[in-house]
């Protein structure tokens, strides 16, 4: 009986060797965000690239604070405010739900405040997204932001983060609201 059974596994060429699939391409990760930049960087990866969800964690400092926009807390009975903890558990829902995301950010008319422990970035977002049963890509959010970084043992994390609506458009805040 057994050497019956070692004749059918031989059969099936399980032993035997096989070529091994390409590496794929790591996720892009500044791991010493020591500059404002860098740490920025690092922002876009973790929402364009699901790998990256485990970092995200890591670009806030303990005490970081997220602001939803007045509007949306008005509107649609946000929280007020959330922590980084609860960024972390949105974003591995975001992206259950979502893939292909790309995220715009581009700079305001307002000129950055950047000091050498700080920096206070204004910027206008659009997220853009598929669903992941659907090839149709369309904006998640979009709107105005205030990213504040503070460095800390020479590397930069965001401690503050304000979402603010500039018209009917769908928020940062909101698409995290649904996603947390």
């Amino acid at each position: 009986m057994l050497f019956l059974a070692l004749i059918a596994l031989s059969a099936c060429n399980i032993f035997g060797l096989r070529d091994s699939e390409p590496p794929t391409e790591e996720a892009q990760w500044n791991n010493f965000a020591n500059t404002w930049e860098l740490a920025l960087d690092n922002l876009y990866y973790a929402y364009e690239d699901s790998r990256n969800t485990i970092n995200y964690g890591r670009i806030f400092l303990s005490d970081y604070i997220f602001y939803f926009a007045q509007q949306d807390i008005t509107d649609y009975s946000t929280d007020s405010q959330w922590t980084s903890t609860q960024e972390q558990d949105m974003l591995l829902n975001l992206h259950a739900r979502y893939k292909d995301i790309k995220l715009s950010l581009e700079p305001m008319s307002t000129p950055d405040e950047i000091t050498s422990t700080e920096a206070k970035l204004s910027r206008v977002y659009e997220l853009k997204a598929k669903l992941m049963d659907s090839s149709v890509e369309n904006t998640i959010a979009q709107g105005r932001m205030e990213l504040h970084y503070r460095r800390q043992n020479g590397y930069w994390y965001i401690y503050r983060w304000r979402d603010y609506r500039s018209s009917g458009e769908r928020t940062w805040g909101l698409l995290k609201h649904e996603n947390g």
